[in-house]
């Protein structure tokens, strides 16, 4: 694992208002399905009530009722699960410490180990068809599979640098760690990460071309300055933002030909760890320090959404089947929920 990886997910404390620690308490010690020992790195919320959380010790958590109920399943497995994906409502994987790839057939229910090939962290994935997955993680690791995780392949992505810098800086910012990838179709995606890494591939992952060489300039004096990327998401083909340190959110309109810094309503000095994008341009965005931006539309600017309550907990993944569902997890066994397209959050009793 990177040093900036483990510096920004050991950092973090916790806690909520009281007005609403008593609505988490009150389910029974003994019924509870989490703890305030749980680090949870990850949900998708496959409909606005089936929700799968992912995260420290191999923990899954899996709700059929929008978080009344919730199981524990047995993952097979005590690392840190770091990313879930599911590619219908039956089929999907968790992957993350150690290589470690786990699959579900029957919606996460029971989960198997699959041999990804590496004991490099895995910290996100994705499926550009059912078969066909790619993983990214620590040491520009690249994990593929084409059919459905049976079999991998490993390779490490050779940096190209950003140019400019000296021999010194070169080396620096070789095998810099990559944290998080997404795809469009099966042939456009992109990887963010350290060093302020943007890659992207338009022949199904078979080659990467680097972006981020337009963010240099002003602030941005080198390679090195780049904030590390967390997350990423485009709409489509053209629109696209990159979330991460010192609560940098870089957008591009023209597919990653040029990115360009976001405006942030608020002066930010904590990393963005993820963000969500709708089709019209909104979106949400997550970070340390219990940071939630919310942007409502193409042009808007990114202003600190009012939880209702006072986070103080990491905040690590946002899922939204819709935009008026959504789902955050982070530090501490945190769980929040919204039905109103984020008016209103409340923490989740599991």
């Amino acid at each position: 694992m990177s040093r900036i990886h483990t510096l920004v997910l050991a950092a973090a404390t916790v806690g909520l208002c009281a007005c609403h620690r008593g609505e988490v308490d009150k389910t029974p010690m003994i019924d509870r399905k989490v703890y305030i020992t749980d680090r949870f790195y990850d949900v998708q919320a496959l409909t606005p009530e089936h929700v799968v959380i992912v995260g420290y010790g191999g923990k899954i958590l899996d709700t059929r009722d929008g978080g009344r109920n919730w199981e524990i399943r047995k993952s097979g497995t005590d690392n840190a699960l770091y990313k879930v994906h599911f590619v219908d409502d039956k089929t999907g994987w968790a992957m993350g410490q150690g290589g470690t790839v786990v699959k579900t057939s029957d919606g996460g229910t029971t989960w198997t180990k699959q041999d990804s090939g590496t004991e490099n962290y895995i910290f996100s994935f994705t499926s550009l068809t059912p078969e066909h997955l790619i993983g990214v993680g620590d040491r520009s690791t690249i994990v593929e599979s084409k059919d459905g995780g049976a079999t991998w392949t490993v390779r490490e992505y050779e940096s190209k640098g950003a140019g400019g810098m000296t021999e010194e800086e070169e080396v620096v910012a070789q095998q810099p760690s990559f944290y998080d990838v997404h795809f469009l179709d099966a042939k456009t995606g992109w990887i963010v990460g350290e060093f302020g890494k943007i890659l992207k591939t338009t022949d199904g992952g078979a080659t990467w071309k680097e972006q981020q060489k337009s963010l240099i300039g002003g602030e941005i004096v080198d390679a090195l300055s780049l904030p590390t990327f967390f997350g990423v998401d485009f709409i489509d083909a053209q629109n696209g933002a990159a979330a991460g340190l010192d609560g940098k959110i870089a957008i591009t309109a023209n597919g990653g030909d040029t990115w360009t810094f976001d405006d942030v309503g608020a002066e930010l000095a904590v990393p963005l760890f993820d963000m969500h994008l709708f089709s019209d341009g909104s979106g949400w965005a997550v970070g340390s320090a219990g940071e939630v931006l919310r942007k409502k539309g193409i042009g808007e600017t990114w202003e600190a959404a009012d939880l209702g309550m006072r986070v103080f907990s990491w905040l690590r993944h946002a899922s939204f089947p819709d935009q008026k569902n959504g789902w955050i997890v982070g530090g501490f066994g945190l769980i929040l929920r919204t039905r109103d397209g984020g008016k209103t959050w409340v923490p989740v009793a599991a």
